[in-house]
């Protein structure tokens, strides 16, 4: 995901290395509640802040990883 913040002063470009639940459930072709169940279970890493989740770009290749190996 990128943002792009235009000001009349600067514009710059953040990128950034987490994904919210709606973003790895659309990746993932999974619903948001069993991406959350996933979270609860502990077998997707996250964090809470801001009153939702957060999942690491490389958490998520983790767990991809974990479940090929099944």
């Amino acid at each position: 995901m990128i943002y792009i913040v235009a000001s009349q002063t600067m514009d710059y470009l953040i990128e950034t290395n987490f994904l919210n639940v709606k973003e790895v459930s659309a990746f993932l072709k999974l619903s948001a509640l069993t991406v959350y169940k996933y979270i609860s279970e502990k077998k997707i890493k996250a964090i809470h802040f801001g009153g939702r989740y957060l999942i690491e770009k490389s958490s998520l290749n983790k767990f991809i990883e974990q479940q090929e190996n099944k």
